[in-house]
C-alpha cells in the first residue's frame, strides 16, 4: 500500500532533491506541481550532474511543452545542447524515424490528418461486402457519417490498446461489433500498403518499437530521467508508453491533479493516477513513491472553497487531499439574467469597468464557456462595440472571403451547372472583378442566348477577362498540380490579385491568403499529390486547418481570453467569468453514445447507463472545478434564466453550490447596478436620468443638464437627440438596387402589403418565437435524416434515423427549459412518428433543400424546396410546413410558394436530368389527428396565373406600395399597433 509523503512548501527541498525512482507528485489547483517538475529537472543537472540532454520532459500540449522548456533554460543559467521536450506524440514521431526501420522493417510513414483519415476509412468501407455487416449497418457503409463513426471507433481502438484480436474477443459478446475485427486488420494493411499512418497508430507502433530490448536500452542510456506533466490526462497507451520509457532505470516523475481530469472523451484514463503506484513499482518491488503537495501558491480560500463545493457529493475518484490556499482574499459571485443580450452585454461592461476603474490588464482577464457555440457570438458582439481586443469565435480560414476567392476559381474550373454559376457570380460580382449586377445579368443573357461556354462569355464580355478564361479552359493548375503550385499558377496568372494585394485597406485579405498558403504548403508536405481540388473536397466535408493563421497576435499584447472550459486547462488569470451556466450546456450531461458505443471500449466507461450518467456527471463538476481555480482574485458565474424553477434552460446546478445557497433561484439574482459611469455612452444616460428626476437636487440637476449641453466636447450625442431614435426620413427606398425576391416575400406581401414592409423589410415585430424555432428545428431534423437516406440510397429515411436525428438537434433553451421543453420534444416526435408511418406517396428523393432560381419580371428570385421526389410520372416538389393552420385547398391550388417552386424547377437545367415537374404538395407534418398525413397541392394549370402574381407582387414591392389590407390574420398581427387600417394604429398617421 502507498503511503503519501505530504510536502509543506519547506519541505520541497528535500523532495525535491529525491531524484530517485519512479513517483507521483499529486496536488491541488495551484500547488506548483509544473513548477516541481522545473525544480526537480534543475536540481538533476545541477546537483546530480546529469547532462540536460539525459533528460526528457513530456506534456501533452506544444503550448505546455514550450512553457516547461522555456522555465527549465531560462533559470538554468548556461548554454547547452538541447533540453529535450515533448508532447507524446512527437516523441513518437521521432523514436519511429530513427528505429523504425531497424525494428518494423520500414520507415515512418506519411501522418494521416483527421479529415484525411475519414476519407481513408470511407474508402475501404465502400469497398466492403455488406453481408459482413449486422443488417442496421449495411445501408450506412458507403456514407461519410459512418465512415467518422468507424474512424473515431478506431481510435479508441489504439487509445485502449487494443488489436484486431483483442476486439474479436471483445466482439463476441457483442452483435453490433461482429464485422470490427475483420475490417481493424484490412484498415491496418491498408494503412501499410498506402504508406500512411494515423495518429494513433503512431503511438502503438512506437510502442512495439520501444519494447524491443536494443531500443529500449538505448533510450534508457540516452534518456535517464523522465519528467511527466498533466498524468491525468494519460490514455492506456500513453501510460504504456511511459512503462516501456522508463523500464531501464525507473526513474519516472509525473505530476497530477485527479481532480483535473476532464478530457475522457480523448480517452483519458483518470483511474490511470490511482494505479500509478502499483503500475510501476520501484526496483525492490515496492508501490511507487506518492508526494502530496498540500498549499496552493494561487488560489485564495474563498475560490477555493466554492471549487471544492461544486463537487460535493460527487464521489470524485483520486482526490489530492486538503489543500491550504493561497494568502489573500477571493471573491466568488453569481449572477442571473433574462436574456442573452443582457448576460453579454453585462459581462463587457464589467470587463471594461475593471479596466478602466481599477487597471486591470485585459490579458489578465478571461471569460470561459462550455460552449463556444452558443454564447460566444453574442459576447463577441459586446465586446466589439466596446473596442475590447479579443479573439472572435473560432472560424475556419476556408469561410474567410479573401480565402473563397480562390476556391470559387477552383469551382469554376472544375464544377458544372448550378454549381459553376454561382462561382462565377460571386467571382465577377467580388472585388476581382466588382462588375455591377446589370453588367452581369447582361452577360448570364447573352451566354443563354449565344449558347457561350462561360471562358468564351468571360473573354468577350469581361474587361481583363482573358486569363481567367484560360484558367477555366485548362484547369491543370487545380487538378493535376499540388494545392501550394496550383495556387501560385492561379496568383501570378490573375492580374486582379495584384491590384488587390496593394490597396491598404485588405490588410485581412493578405493575411488570409498567406495563411492559405502556408496550409497548403503543410498539405503538399503530408501529401505532395494533393490538388487544389483535393483540398476543396476536404474543407467541404471538414475542418481540415486545426486554426487559422489570421491576425498574429504579440506575447505582450494586452487582449481579453476567450475560449471554452476545456482550453482553459493550464491558463491563469487574475478575474475569470464562466458564462452561460444553464442546465443542459453546463454540466452537459446529454448522453454521449456513438453509433457504435466506442465508450464501451473504455474501463472507466462501459458501466450501465445510471454508472456512465454518474460519470459524466463527475466529470463536469472537475470542469467547473478546473475552471474556477484559474483564478487569483475573482470568479463571477452567470446565467441567462428561462424563468422556471428547474430542467434544461434554467440556471446550472452549480449556482447554488458555488454561491453556497439554499437554492439555485438566490444565486441566480441580477446584479446591482453600477456606481460612477466608465464610458461615454454611460455618461450620457447617468446625467439624463439625473436631469429627469425631480427626486435629485436641483443644483445636481442643473450641472447634469450643464454637462449635457456641453456633452459634444467630449463625445456625447447632441442634446436634442434621443439615444436609439434615427432621423425621420423620406418613406421610399426601402428596397435597393441589389434586391432579390423569395416565394414567401411574395407571400406575404400579397396577404398584406403594409405588414410586409414592417416585418420583412424593417425588421419590426421580426423576434423569433418559439413556434419558429420549433418549425426550423422540425425542418433541420428532416433534412439530416432524409439527407442519410439519400446518401444510403434509400427513398426516405426512418422513424428511428429521424428521432435520432432530432436528439442530436434538440436544444432545450429555446423552449423554455423543462417541463416545457419536454413537451416541444415529445411534440417533434410524435409529428416525426406520424409522418413516417403515414408517408405519402412513393416517390424517391433527388433533391434536398434544393435552392431554385428564376427570373419572373425581370426580377431575381430564390426559393429553396425543401424535398424533390422523382415519381413514376416526373418530379414532385414537398414543401413541410409545421403551422397549425391549413389554407384551403383552392388556396394551395393557387399557392405562389408551390407556383413558383413549379416553374422554377422547370427551368433548372441540372434537374431536368431526373424529369419534368408534374406535383408540388405542402405537408402538414404536425396535423396528427387523422389516420393520415395532411397534404394540399398545386394545380398545374394555375402557373401562369400564378406567374402573373408573383410579377404583380415584384412591381408592388419595386414600387414601394404597401397599402394596408385587412385579412382574417389581422387579429394575429405584431404591427396592428401601427397599422393605419385600425383605430389603435391610425393614431401614428394622425
Amino acid at each position: 500500500m502507498t503511503t503519501d509523503l505530504h510536502v509543506d512548501p519547506d519541505d520541497w527541498a528535500v523532495a525535491i532533491e529525491d531524484h530517485d525512482g519512479p513517483q507521483l507528485v499529486v496536488g491541488g489547483p495551484g500547488t506548483g506541481k509544473t513548477e516541481f517538475l522545473v525544480r526537480r529537472a534543475l536540481s538533476l543537472i545541477d546537483t546530480a550532474d546529469v547532462p540536460p540532454e539525459a533528460l526528457l520532459v513530456l506534456g501533452f500540449s506544444r503550448r505546455g511543452v514550450a512553457e516547461l522548456r522555456d522555465r527549465i533554460e531560462q533559470r538554468l543559467g548556461r548554454s547547452f545542447t538541447e533540453l529535450p521536450a515533448s508532447t507524446f506524440h512527437s516523441l513518437a514521431t521521432r523514436i519511429l524515424e530513427f528505429h523504425g526501420p531497424n525494428v518494423l522493417g520500414r520507415p515512418l510513414d506519411t501522418l494521416l490528418t483527421g479529415p484525411e483519415q475519414v476519407s481513408f476509412v470511407g474508402a475501404l468501407l465502400a469497398e466492403e461486402n455488406p453481408s459482413s455487416w449486422p443488417h442496421p449497418y449495411r445501408e450506412l457503409l458507403p456514407t461519410r457519417s459512418f465512415a467518422k463513426e468507424v474512424t473515431d471507433f478506431i481510435l479508441r481502438c489504439r487509445e485502449q490498446l487494443i488489436d484486431p484480436q483483442a476486439l474479436g474477443d471483445l466482439a463476441s459478446d457483442r452483435a453490433d461489433w461482429r464485422a470490427l475485427p475483420e475490417f481493424l486488420a484490412t484498415y491496418e494493411e491498408g494503412l501499410r500498403a498506402a504508406g500512411r499512418v494515423d495518429y494513433g497508430t503512431l503511438l502503438t507502433d512506437a510502442i512495439s518499437v520501444i519494447g524491443d530490448p536494443t531500443v529500449a536500452s538505448q533510450i534508457g542510456e540516452s534518456c535517464r530521467y523522465l519528467l511527466v506533466d498533466e498524468y491525468q490526462d494519460t490514455t492506456t497507451a500513453q501510460s504504456e508508453m511511459l512503462r516501456r520509457l522508463a523500464a531501464a532505470h525507473g526513474n519516472l516523475t509525473v505530476a497530477a491533479d485527479p481532480y483535473q481530469s476532464i478530457y475522457s472523451f480523448r480517452g483519458a484514463e483518470v483511474d490511470n493516477v490511482a494505479r500509478f503506484p502499483d503500475e510501476f513499482p520501484d526496483a525492490d518491488g515496492d508501490p511507487a513513491k506518492r508526494f502530496v503537495l498540500t498549499t496552493s501558491f494561487r488560489v485564495p480560500s474563498e475560490i477555493l472553497d466554492a471549487a471544492v463545493r461544486v463537487t460535493h457529493g460527487g464521489a470524485l475518484p483520486g482526490s489530492a487531499g486538503a489543500v491550504v490556499a493561497a494568502p489573500g482574499s477571493g471573491v466568488v459571485e453569481t449572477f442571473g439574467f433574462q436574456q442573452q443580450t443582457e448576460e453579454a452585454e453585462w459581462i463587457a461592461s464589467e470587463i471594461q469597468r475593471l479596466h478602466v476603474e481599477q487597471q486591470v490588464p485585459y490579458r489578465r482577464m478571461a471569460v470561459f464557456v462550455r460552449s463556444k457555440r452558443r454564447f460566444l457570438p453574442e459576447l463577441s458582439r459586446s465586446l466589439e462595440r466596446r473596442g475590447i481586443p479579443h479573439d472572435p469565435p473560432d472560424a475556419r480560414l476556408a469561410d474567410q472571403p479573401a480565402v473563397r476567392m480562390v476556391l470559387d476559381c477552383v469551382i469554376a474550373a472544375t464544377e458544372q451547372g448550378q454549381e459553376q454559376l454561382r462561382a462565377f457570380r460571386r467571382i465577377l460580382l467580388g472585388p476581382l472583378f466588382a462588375l455591377p449586377l446589370g453588367e452581369l445579368r447582361e452577360i448570364e443573357r447573352r451566354r443563354l442566348v449565344e449558347g457561350a461556354t462561360w471562358p468564351n462569355v468571360v473573354r468577350a464580355h469581361v474587361d481583363e477577362g482573358d486569363a481567367l478564361a484560360d484558367l477555366i479552359e485548362d484547369p491543370t493548375w487545380a487538378v493535376d498540380q499540388p494545392a501550394a503550385q496550383g495556387f501560385w499558377t492561379l496568383w501570378t496568372t490573375l492580374p486582379q490579385f495584384s491590384h488587390l494585394v496593394v490597396d491598404p485597406a485588405r490588410a485581412n485579405e493578405r493575411s488570409a491568403w498567406s495563411s492559405l498558403a502556408q496550409v497548403l504548403g503543410r498539405l503538399g508536405e503530408r501529401d505532395p499529390s494533393e490538388t487544389l481540388a483535393g483540398y476543396l473536397e476536404l474543407i467541404e466535408t471538414d475542418d481540415f486547418e486545426a486554426r487559422p493563421l489570421l491576425g498574429y497576435v504579440t506575447p505582450d499584447q494586452d487582449r481579453l481570453t476567450v475560449t471554452s472550459l476545456h482550453q482553459a486547462k493550464g491558463l491563469e488569470f487574475d478575474i475569470v467569468f464562466i458564462a452561460d451556466a444553464v442546465e443542459g450546456n453546463f454540466p452537459d450531461l446529454r448522453p454521449r453514445e456513438s453509433l457504435l458505443g466506442s465508450r464501451h471500449l473504455s474501463p472507466s466507461q462501459s458501466g450501465e447507463d445510471a454508472a456512465y450518467r454518474r460519470f459524466r456527471l463527475q466529470e463536469e463538476m472537475r470542469l467547473a472545478y478546473t475552471a474556477m481555480t484559474r483564478a487569483r482574485l475573482r470568479v463571477v458565474w452567470t446565467a441567462t434564466s428561462s424563468g422556471f424553477d428547474g430542467g434544461d434552460g434554467a440556471p446550472s446546478r452549480f449556482l447554488g453550490l458555488v454561491a453556497g445557497t439554499a437554492t439555485v433561484a438566490e444565486a441566480a439574482q441580477r446584479p446591482e447596478p453600477w456606481g460612477d459611469p466608465v464610458t461615454t455612452m454611460e455618461a450620457e444616460a447617468w446625467l439624463r436620468r439625473i436631469v429627469r428626476d425631480s427626486a435629485e437636487p436641483e443644483p445636481l440637476r442643473l450641472a447634469a443638464l450643464h454637462s449635457l449641453a456641453r456633452g459634444e466636447q467630449w463625445g456625447l450625442r447632441a442634446p436634442r437627440d434621443i439615444a436609439g431614435t434615427l432621423e425621420r426620413g423620406p418613406d421610399n427606398q426601402l428596397i435597393d438596387e441589389n434586391h432579390r425576391l423569395s416565394p414567401s416575400q411574395a407571400e406575404a406581401y400579397d396577404r398584406c402589403p403594409r405588414r410586409y414592409a414592417l416585418e420583412r423589410r424593417l425588421g419590426i415585430g421580426d423576434e423569433q418565437t418559439v413556434y419558429l424555432e420549433f418549425g426550423n428545428l422540425i425542418h433541420a431534423v428532416l433534412e439530416d435524416a432524409e439527407r442519410a437516406a439519400l446518401d444510403a440510397g434509400e427513398a426516405r429515411s426512418t422513424v428511428d434515423m429521424a428521432i435520432a436525428a432530432l436528439s442530436d438537434r434538440f436544444d432545450p433553451v429555446p423552449f423554455g427549459g423543462k417541463p416545457w421543453s419536454d413537451a416541444w420534444r415529445a411534440r417533434g416526435e410524435r409529428a416525426l412518428a406520424h409522418l413516417y408511418t403515414y408517408w405519402p406517396g412513393d416517390g424517391v428523393a433527388v433533391a434536398l433543400e434544393r435552392k431554385l432560381a428564376a427570373e419572373i419580371a425581370g426580377v431575381q428570385w430564390v426559393g429553396k424546396a425543401d424535398r424533390i421526389d422523382r415519381t413514376s410520372n416526373g418530379l414532385k416538389i414537398v414543401d413541410y410546413k409545421t403551422s397549425s393552420r391549413m389554407p384551403t385547398v383552392a388556396e394551395a391550388a393557387q399557392s405562389l410558394q408551390l407556383g413558383y417552386y413549379f416553374f422554377a424547377l422547370a427551368e433548372d437545367e441540372e434537374m431536368a436530368q431526373f424529369g419534368e415537374p408534374v406535383e408540388a404538395e405542402l405537408w402538414f407534418v404536425t396535423q396528427t389527428k387523422r389516420k393520415s398525413l395532411a397534404t394540399r397541392s398545386f394545380k398545374p394549370d394555375q402557373r401562369d396565373e400564378v406567374l402573373e402574381r408573383l410579377a404583380d407582387a415584384a412591381r408592388g414591392i419595386l414600387a414601394e406600395e404597401w397599402p394596408a389590407t385587412p385579412n382574417d390574420g389581422c387579429d394575429r398581427c405584431r404591427v396592428r399597433l401601427v397599422c393605419p387600417a385600425w383605430p389603435e394604429g391610425r393614431e401614428a398617421y394622425g
